[in-house]
């Protein structure tokens, strides 16, 4: 419990009447010193225990969980004017086993560097646990494709205000190049959807 700046004086206040009182005992009486000292702390055991019931609880605000999946639609189109962001111009592959510098995982996950993103304005379909064939399908040409935008030379980061990592640890950005969302343009070839706040089945359509 943390107390707030004046009932803290108060606590202070009486602690040190009850010292007193203990003092005064024993300059008194030897054999009263545990009278006025039970005294004493009664009174200030009472004083604490009204605090607790009548002074609010001062919590830390507790860290955002930010889920990926709990992001709402972004206004893309916004954050494509804004200032530019990271930029890079690197070569990616496909990735393979364990270690992961700077490859493609699948239509909307890459590493970059050994820092792993997820394009937050798109979604697309998965090829790790797909629910069908076709899903399957889509998302290896998903992450075929995005090796190629990524590879095909410069581009930006720009990041999400407030929005920065998701619960995976993976950074949650923006591609941008030549003013184009480069989610934008896998939506427009078939191979993504625009991210509306949630998954949405690629089985049924």
């Amino acid at each position: 419990m943390r107390l707030g700046a004046e009932s803290g004086q108060r606590l202070v206040l009486i602690i040190s009447a009850a010292a007193f009182i203990t003092t005064v005992a024993v300059g008194a009486h030897w054999n009263q010193i545990s009278v006025h000292t039970v005294e004493a702390i009664e009174v200030a055991r009472a004083f604490v225990s009204d605090l607790a019931t009548s002074v609010p609880v001062e919590t830390a605000d507790a860290a955002p969980t930010v889920d990926s999946d709990a992001v709402g639609a972004i206004n893309h189109d916004a954050l494509v004017r804004q200032p530019r962001g990271q930029r890079v111009n690197q070569a990616f592959t496909i990735c393979k086993g364990s270690k992961r510098v700077t490859c493609v995982v699948d239509g909307d996950t890459f590493w970059l560097n050994s820092e792993k993103i997820r394009i937050a304005d798109i979604d697309t379909p998965e090829i790790g646990q797909p629910k069908c064939a076709r899903e399957l399908a889509l998302g290896e040409k998903a992450n075929m494709r995005l090796r190629v935008l990524l590879s095909a030379g410069p581009f930006e980061m720009q990041s999400l205000p407030g929005r920065n990592i998701d619960r995976y640890g993976r950074s949650l950005r923006i591609l941008v190049r030549n003013g184009q969302s480069v989610g934008d343009r896998l939506v427009s070839e078939g191979l993504a959807r625009t991210w509306s706040g949630r998954r949405e089945p690629w089985c049924n359509t």
